[in-house]
């Protein structure tokens, strides 16, 4: 496993993919872009392009498990992504993630926030992408302040 170099999460679904990034030091993710499927050939160009410009090294999709674990459509959809990419980009490392409720947290936490319905509905799939990509984080570096109960 490669532990340096950018880490690029996705949240895949059937109109849309979010996006978030790592910074270098494979601490913190931040919301990217959203990239529209009208053209799944296109949306995948420029996921490519996306992971060239920042010397992305490793890829973390999530999937969508059923709250009881079960593969379900969405699960599937990921699972084949994952293969389009490894045989796409086979130097790139690329792990799936458990994302269960990741929707659902971006939303609850936009709705929070002052952001319009339609500007939600932009940043809804950044933000779960920045949720599976910051658990993934977390969970690789188990000693750094975002997990650590370093104030007891």
């Amino acid at each position: 496993m490669s532990e340096t170099g950018r880490v690029m999460g996705v949240d895949y679904g059937e109109r849309r993919i979010g996006v978030a990034l790592s910074d270098s030091l494979r601490t913190v993710g931040t919301p990217l872009e959203t990239i529209t499927i009208e053209n799944p050939k296109q949306a995948m160009r420029r996921l490519r392009e996306l992971i060239a410009e920042h010397q992305v090294q490793t890829l973390v999709v999530g999937h969508p498990l059923h709250m009881d674990g079960g593969r379900g459509d969405l699960a599937l959809a990921a699972e084949a992504f994952v293969e389009k990419i490894k045989r796409q980009l086979p130097q790139l490392e690329v792990h799936l993630w458990d994302e269960r409720l990741s929707s659902v947290e971006a939303e609850r936490t936009l709705r929070h926030g002052a952001a319009k319905a339609d500007r939600r509905k932009a940043m809804r799939d950044q933000l779960a992408a920045q949720l599976i990509l910051q658990s993934w984080l977390d969970a690789q570096n188990p000693g750094s302040l975002a997990t650590d109960d370093w104030m007891d």
